[in-house]
């Protein structure tokens, strides 16, 4: 495939913000971005790349319009509302986009109308279609308008199953407003209510409205980056902040004496638990609260803590979090970020409370766009020296800005 062309629509579609470069270029771009950031604060490793950039998505995102009498599937376009009509979208898998083609022929066949987002009229707002990239089974998450109703489910599931073998699970959601939403009220019309994928060994169960990152095989590399960085021992005991449905805090707990996961989402502290049994995992403990409370109640508790993974949303964390945790003093904290420059600004407060940032290692989970994740570990002043190895490698890497993958 010629990299320059991979997309017939990436011109008009704002997903892609570097459709314009090779792939080479954009790792050189995204180290030059971590440079910029990091370089003078610690070491700096090149990032780590992608096997493929393209295919890489595992939750795809359909909305559908009638164009001269046919139903046509395409990405949604927030800024203005509008729909850049494709069903092959380079980003998603070829399962996927053909997922996206048989819904637009079967919505003509039992003649289901998709949303107008300017004359709120019709039924079908969007469909989501998650894919696990272990087993190959599929979730179609049907979105309607709250107002209207899906007629003929039953025989449209059938129809879809015969054409999609791969589908596991088909649930019908509702959502009232203009914006695109995984919708309320979730109904399974087939299947499971969930489908299963593996992350670094383990199995992890996906619903219609988990959080799971996009990018699974990037997700391997990223999560083996942090946990290498954290240096875990068996005697080590781990807090997993923003746990969401616990994956970076069950695959260290084999790793580790105990894992303290906490999650603000109901949800997902139901699905990080059953994930936790799922696996047999029994050192980790999981806890639905708000993060500054429940460390507040851990140094109150005494509790020993010579670890934090931290993995917030791309706001960051808030001051009052950081304050409790630089009280709890974990010897290291490894704080992985999709946004990179919120991180950058905690980390130059927890720098004011007794932190040093001793390594920084980018990951390109989303290549195409313009987002970078990164993992940076901080060591508490007084155990800098037990945490800083030469590493020629990073030394090198710091000039070298030629991409590793």
């Amino acid at each position: 495939m010629n990299e320059q062309n991979y997309c017939s629509v990436s011109k008009k579609c704002s997903g892609c913000q570097l459709s314009n470069m090779d792939y080479t270029r954009q790792l050189k771009y995204k180290q030059n971005q971590l440079r910029i950031r990091f370089n003078r604060l610690c070491s700096l490793n090149r990032i780590i790349g992608a096997d493929s950039p393209t295919a890489y998505r595992n939750k795809a995102q359909f909305v559908f319009r009638k164009l001269k009498g046919k139903v046509r599937c395409g990405i949604y376009q927030s800024a203005d509302k509008t729909i850049i009509l494709t069903d092959s979208c380079a980003l998603h898998t070829p399962q996927q986009n053909s997922t996206a083609r048989t819904l637009c022929r079967l919505f003509d066949s039992f003649r289901i109308e998709p949303y107008d987002f300017y004359r709120h009229t019709g039924t079908v707002k969007s469909v989501f279609v998650r894919q696990s990239f272990h087993t190959g089974e599929l979730m179609v998450v049907i979105v309607c308008d709250s107002n209207s109703r899906f007629l003929s489910k039953d025989k449209f599931v059938q129809a879809l199953v015969k054409e999609v073998p791969a589908v596991a699970s088909v649930i019908l959601t509702t959502h009232r407003g203009t914006t695109l939403h995984q919708g309320d009220n979730p109904k399974v019309i087939y299947g499971s209510s969930h489908i299963t994928d593996r992350i670094c060994g383990l199995n992890f169960i996906i619903s219609y409205n988990s959080f799971f990152q996009i990018n699974p095989k990037q997700t391997e590399k990223l999560y083996s980056t942090a946990i290498s960085m954290a240096d875990l021992t068996p005697e080590d005991t781990v807090l997993d902040a923003y746990c969401g449905t616990g994956t970076i805090g069950l695959v260290s707990a084999g790793s580790c004496k105990k894992v303290y996961s906490v999650e603000l989402n109901e949800n997902a502290v139901r699905d990080a638990r059953k994930n936790a049994k799922l696996n047999s995992i029994s050192n980790a403990e999981i806890v639905c609260a708000d993060s500054k409370d429940y460390i507040e109640y851990l140094r109150q508790e005494n509790t020993p803590l010579s670890c934090a993974i931290l993995d917030p949303p791309r706001a960051g964390c808030s001051r009052s979090f950081l304050n409790s945790l630089s009280a709890l003093a974990p010897e290291r904290i490894v704080y992985i970020s999709c946004n990179i420059d919120t991180q950058l600004r905690d980390i130059r407060y927890m720098m004011k409370r007794g932190y040093k940032p001793i390594k920084a290692q980018g990951v390109d989970m989303f290549p195409y766009t313009k987002h970078i994740e990164s993992v940076v570990l901080l060591c508490r002043t007084d155990k800098v020296k037990d945490a800083q190895s030469p590493e020629k490698d990073q030394q090198k890497s710091n000039k070298d800005p030629l991409p590793r993958r």
